[in-house]
């Protein structure tokens, strides 16, 4: 049983120790031998937990998907307009990002992959979908020229967070979620200026 313990906690930390390389490295340019010494392992002995680089980062991405899933399900389920779901939901994803190292470096990975994959990330178009479904459910009833707008919104959520992910200052993405916050908010007071504009 200890020993069984003793092997789970090595994993785990192995699992951090590559999403510290991943993180600061991404896919091609991690070090194995440096994920090793960070543990405290030899390279043999990472070995007997993760047979290779590409499975390091399998598990890294898996987690990806599910808090993924999780936080797209707690937002689905909401009854906030569909404006503020979209925005509490990119903040939440953006605030995962900066807590959980293993989230940071999944999504490295994906975004990194992303310009030479055949369709887009998982992350991505499952945001998407859920956003368009968010809107779709809001559209009842509108105008033409309003629901044309809304439906921007799908997009909108999907450019705030990859954008701010993207141009981070620094590779923990520290105030992610605070710089998304900022770009929803920014949106926000240049609709409301756009629409007193049209007003007059």
């Amino acid at each position: 049983m200890a020993k069984q313990a003793r092997s789970l906690r090595t994993h785990e930390l192995v699992l951090d120790a590559a999403a510290a390389e991943f993180v600061r490295h991404g896919y091609p340019r991690a070090n194995l031998q440096h994920v090793a010494a960070r543990t405290g392992l030899t390279k043999g002995a990472l070995y007997g937990h993760f047979a290779s680089k590409e499975h390091l980062a399998r598990a890294l991405t898996e987690h990806l998907e599910e808090v993924v899933d999780e936080i797209l399900a707690r937002y689905a389920a909401t009854d906030l307009p569909v404006r503020e779901r979209l925005r509490a939901l990119c903040c939440a994803l953006a605030e995962r990002v900066e807590s959980d190292v293993r989230f940071n470096a999944a999504l490295r990975l994906v975004l990194d992959e992303a310009p030479v994959g055949p369709e887009p990330p998982k992350i991505l178009a499952d945001l998407r979908a859920l956003a368009t479904e968010m809107v779709d459910g809001a559209e009842a009833g509108r105008a033409l020229e309003e629901t044309t707008a809304t439906a921007a919104l799908a997009d909108l959520a999907t450019v705030i967070l990859v954008g701010a992910y993207c141009t981070a200052p620094d590779l923990e993405r520290r105030g992610l979620a605070e710089r998304v916050r900022e770009l929803w908010d920014a949106v926000g007071e240049g609709t409301q200026a756009v629409r007193g504009t049209a007003a007059r």
